[in-house]
């Protein structure tokens, strides 16, 4: 289902591109709207770790991802706005240190809302570098026990903790460049997310705590961001 939504709102916005290409070129980036779909990987770790445990979690793997997104430009400056998800499977610890015999929490997906402040430095008439920042609310896609254990106790203790760690909101740096052609935009970007302790796919190894994606993807000229004087 969220595949096929996916899909409806790529179709819509190809729908938007058929418009005539006059009209796009006549809306310079500077004070505009843009809507925007992409795609592109994920790279994600775990927090677990075959050596404390018997299993294994995600040590640096990429998933594919899709998203939407509204950029809303000024002369040196804007606003991003990112809805994205990403699809996997993995495994991670509930709880450190780990005991024997507790449950693996089986992962499915990660979703990504993302709000950020842009810049726009060394701009062009048709090529547009930036640079943002800002925060992105991680949440795990479906967390849950690989089997239930025996005490009621600590089953609804290990489910309250894995509900709180689904969720993490952290500090995330964007930097992209968009490409502007006769009937859209084409634009590609990076973007590295710093996670809090605690979160699910937050592995312990340092080199792991930046979880990181490449995407790349169209954007549309809606119109004007500001009231123009008439």
């Amino acid at each position: 289902m969220r595949l096929l939504r996916v899909l409806v709102v790529a179709t819509g916005f190809a729908a938007l591109l058929a418009a005539p290409s006059a009209a796009q070129e006549g809306r310079p980036f500077r004070d505009a709207w843009f809507w925007g779909v992409r795609g592109g990987i994920l790279n994600y770790s775990s927090d677990a770790d075959p050596v404390l445990g018997p299993y294994d979690g995600t040590d640096n793997a990429g998933a594919p991802m899709a998203g939407v997104d509204w950029l809303i430009t000024r002369t040196r400056g804007g606003l991003y706005v990112g809805i994205d998800e990403a699809f996997f499977t993995s495994a991670a610890f509930y709880r450190r240190p780990f005991v024997k015999g507790d449950p693996a929490v089986m992962l499915r997906n990660e979703r990504r809302i993302t709000l950020a402040g842009m810049w726009f430095p060394m701009q062009s008439p048709m090529t547009h570098p930036y640079l943002g920042s800002g925060l992105s609310a991680n949440q795990v896609g479906d967390a849950s026990l690989q089997f239930p254990l025996a005490i009621p106790a600590l089953q609804a203790a290990a489910i309250d903790s894995v509900q709180a760690k689904r969720v993490a909101i952290s500090p995330i740096f964007i930097a992209g460049v968009q490409q502007r052609l006769p009937n859209f935009s084409v634009f590609a970007q990076g973007s590295g997310t710093w996670l809090q302790n605690g979160y699910l796919l937050k592995n312990l190894s340092a080199k792991h705590y930046l979880q990181w994606s490449i995407e790349a993807g169209i954007r549309y000229n809606v119109g004007s961001s500001i009231d123009r004087e008439r």
